[in-house]
């Protein structure tokens, strides 16, 4: 979800793109990096890879989505704040380390070092963790903003080489709708309307007075890393644009709205453009 720190709602540009063009970045330069390796992927999915499975894993997700909103959304209606800060801000830093550990047994593995891999993986984790930590939690300004970017990118890149293609994609679609209800009659719009998301450092940022949640970001990067990892490099510059159009369109709407959610403009228009290159590109010879 996106929202403004300030009551200016006419100084919307492009140069408030430059979190989610850094996030899309980057998650380009990860899945070159998996795709080389061509290593084995974890798989995050429970059901077989059919249209009936596909849906299945994703109510899974759509589930522990709205399960995970709701709990903190309870909390902070009991104006058990604090705690809610600490639960998140414990949960982002382990998420840090174990994806940071993941990432780096594969560049361990890659460079054909597996000797060293649990020993130097851990103490590389933990220096880069720490890192992360001071960045996040003791700094403001870019450096905090790119640091929670790029941690939304390592989650959206894993994410999207851990879960097949036809699973992935119908749930990008249902995380387009559950978005939507989420913010306009869900527990994330209840909960924007009792605190303001700059709040939760580390689920959400601040750039140019726009605040955008982690979870746009991780989706944003799951589906440019998607396209990357089964279309290749220009199919990923096309969704990818896709991806940032949409954003863009989106937070142009707060020029009418105190909130928009994140998702569905950007994820929509960047499958469709996905999808339509690829259709292009199979069907169409050139002379």
């Amino acid at each position: 979800m996106m929202d403004l720190t300030n009551v200016n709602r006419t100084d919307i540009r492009l140069g408030n793109l430059k979190p989610q063009i850094w996030v899309i970045f980057l998650a380009g330069i990860l899945s070159y990096f998996l795709v080389q390796t061509d290593s084995y992927y974890e798989r995050l999915t429970v059901f077989p890879e059919t249209t009936v499975g596909a849906s299945l894993n994703s109510l899974l997700f759509v589930i522990a989505l709205f399960i995970i909103a709701t709990i903190i959304y309870l909390i902070v209606k009991r104006g058990r704040l604090s705690i809610l800060k600490y639960v998140l801000r414990f949960s982002f830093i382990l998420s840090t380390f174990l994806l940071t550990n993941w990432y780096i047994s594969k560049i361990v593995h890659f460079s054909h070092a597996e000797f060293f891999v649990d020993s130097l993986s851990l103490i590389i984790s933990i220096c880069l963790t720490i890192l992360v930590w001071f960045t996040v939690y003791r700094r403001k300004g870019i450096i905090q903003t790119l640091t929670i970017g790029a941690i939304g990118s390592l989650i959206g890149t894993f994410l999207a080489f851990s879960i097949p293609l036809l699973s992935a994609t119908i749930l990008l679609l249902a995380l387009v709708i559950y978005d939507v209800l989420s913010v306009y009659k869900g527990p994330i719009g209840k909960l924007s309307e009792s605190i303001h998301l700059s709040e939760f450092t580390g689920a959400a940022f601040t750039f140019e007075d726009v605040t955008i949640g982690m979870g746009d970001v991780v989706f944003y990067s799951m589906l440019v890393s998607m396209a990357f990892k089964n279309f290749g490099i220009s199919i990923y510059v096309i969704s990818s644009l896709g991806v940032l159009l949409g954003a863009y369109w989106g937070m142009r709407m707060l020029k009418k709205r105190d909130f928009f959610p994140g998702l569905p403009l950007a994820i929509l228009i960047g499958l469709i453009m996905m999808f339509s290159s690829v259709y292009l590109t199979n069907h169409i010879t050139l002379p």
